[in-house]
């Protein structure tokens, strides 16, 4: 099989075909970022980096089999500016691009939960219904994200269907031992200016953490401890966990930017479950 993929981060993409046990002859990726960029080749060594994918041209191509990709998000999120396709997820029309010039046997498309009508753009433009998938069935994370694609399923018209829940938790994936925890006081008063958004906060003893984000001091990277009187961060490790990412995966650069590139990618269990198809 020969794979394109396009904003391919850290190859969470390459990571779940090689979970899901289909063989790769030539991965292909379009990445930009320096330090996703060094990610993937320490891991994936033999991968053939194309730069930025507004300068890929499907002449230079082989036949692909299948293109995938995550096009950013930052725009139709909740959490962007709101700007859509006016913004930097404009990107998608790139991967819509390379779908009609290359005609891959398969495809996957990847995005945020976003305003109905950006989805139903989408949609049309690719001919498929949009599957939503929380990764908080194969990890301790609450990750809700739309899924676009041809691969067949295991449902009963030939759809993805939904994970197996797992039933991890929080609890089961953070060190216990040797944390280092903060006083909640001074730390809200130099970080937050206040002690309300402690109240968002979910405990270390919760069931599912919050989705995971690209900037390691962001509150949401923060839990409480049970009784409520401390803070404490996820490390970088416990990142990599909760994307179902090997340990380790992302050692070869900073915590800080590992946290951003692990922010930005996918997990990697559900999209595993979803190239199960591929084996068909």
């Amino acid at each position: 099989m020969t794979v394109l993929s396009l904003f391919d981060g850290i190859s969470c993409g390459q990571l779940a075909l090689k979970r899901a046990g289909v063989h790769v002859d030539r991965y292909y990726a379009s990445e930009i970022e320096p330090n996703a960029i060094k990610v993937t080749q320490h891991n994936f060594p033999d991968t053939i980096q194309l730069g930025d994918v507004r300068n890929i041209n499907a002449s230079d191509l082989p036949k692909i089999d299948l293109l995938i990709g995550g096009s950013p998000c930052q725009t139709f999120s909740i959490a962007g500016n709101k700007t859509g396709f006016d913004g930097k997820s404009g990107l998608f029309y790139e991967f819509l691009r390379l779908l009609k010039e290359v005609h891959p046997t398969y495809f996957l498309l990847e995005n945020v939960k976003m305003r109905k009508d950006w989805r139903d753009e989408i949609t049309k433009e690719l001919n498929v219904m949009p599957i939503l998938i929380n990764s908080n069935l194969v990890s301790a994370q609450d990750r809700e994200r739309l899924y676009w694609t041809n691969i067949p399923g295991d449902g009963f018209l030939g759809e993805v269907t939904q994970p197996n829940d797992k039933h991890i938790y929080l609890r089961d994936i953070v060190e216990q031992e040797n944390r280092v925890w903060l006083p909640i006081l001074p730390w809200t008063q130099k970080v937050w200016g206040t002690k309300k958004k402690i109240d968002t906060l979910r405990k270390i003893s919760d069931r599912k953490s919050f989705c995971l984000t690209t900037n390691k001091s962001h509150p949401k990277n923060y839990y409480l401890s049970p009784d409520k009187t401390r803070l404490t961060k996820l490390t970088s490790k416990e990142a990599e966990i909760l994307q179902t990412v090997p340990e380790g995966y992302t050692s070869c650069i900073t915590e800080g930017a590992a946290f951003s590139a692990l922010g930005n990618g996918w997990t990697v269990d559900v999209i595993a479950h979803i190239f199960k198809g591929l084996n068909q």
